[in-house]
C-alpha cells in the first residue's frame, strides 16, 4: 500500500508540475494576446492615418493627384538698349541717340520700327518706351513739351522723339517722324 501511496504522490506531484507548467504557459499567452492586439491596433490606426492622408489629398487638396503638371522655364532677358527718362541722362556714352516712343500712336510706331532696324554700332541707340510706367509722369500731351531739360524731372514728352545726347547733356531734340526715320537711315 506504501507503494501505492508513493505512486499517487509521485502521480500528483507531476500533475502539479504540469498544471503550474499550464498556468505559466497560461500567463505567456495572456501576454502574447495583449502583445498582438498592441500591434494590431497599431496598424489599424496606421492605415486610418494613411486613409485620412489619402483623401485629404485626393479630395481637398487636389494638389498630388491633377496629374502630372509641367514647368518651362524662360530664361531671363535683359534688354540693355531700354532706358527710362530717370536714367537717360547718366547713360555711358559721349554721344548716344535716345529714341521715345509711344506704341500706341500710329507715328510712334513707325518711329519704333525705326528704331528696331537701327544697327549702327558706334552710335548707340537707346530706347524710351514713353507708355512704361516708368515713364508715364513725363509724357503728357496736355503739357507744354520740354525736350531741351538738363534733368530728368523737367522733361516732358508729348510725342515721339528722338534725342541726341553729347556728355550727358540733351544736345539736339528731333520730333518730325520723318526727320527722325532720315536721322535714323543716315547712322545705319
Amino acid at each position: 500500500m506504501k507503494k501505492k501511496q508513493e505512486i499517487k504522490s509521485e502521480e500528483n506531484k507531476e500533475i502539479k508540475f504540469y498544471t503550474e507548467e499550464l498556468k505559466k504557459s497560461k500567463n505567456i499567452n495572456e501576454d502574447t494576446v495583449k502583445i498582438i492586439s498592441f500591434i494590431v491596433i497599431l496598424i489599424v490606426v496606421g492605415l486610418l492615418l494613411f486613409g485620412l492622408f489619402y483623401i485629404n489629398g485626393k479630395f481637398v487638396s487636389k494638389d498630388k493627384y491633377q496629374g502630372e503638371t509641367t514647368t518651362t522655364t524662360t530664361e531671363a532677358m535683359f534688354d540693355e538698349t531700354l532706358t527710362t527718362v530717370d536714367t537717360m541722362f547718366n547713360l555711358s556714352k559721349d554721344v548716344y541717340y535716345v529714341l521715345a516712343y509711344d506704341q500706341n500712336d500710329p507715328d510712334g510706331k513707325l518711329v519704333y520700327d525705326k528704331g528696331t532696324a537701327y544697327s549702327n554700332p558706334e552710335l548707340k541707340l537707346y530706347k524710351l518706351d514713353l507708355t512704361n510706367a516708368m515713364n508715364k509722369m513725363y509724357y503728357n500731351k496736355d503739357k507744354a513739351s520740354n525736350l531741351k531739360a538738363s534733368k530728368a524731372k523737367e522733361m516732358n514728352f508729348t510725342t515721339s522723339a528722338l534725342l541726341i545726347f553729347k556728355n550727358g547733356k540733351i544736345d539736339q531734340a528731333i520730333t518730325d517722324k520723318d526727320e527722325i526715320a532720315e536721322k535714323l537711315n543716315m547712322n545705319r
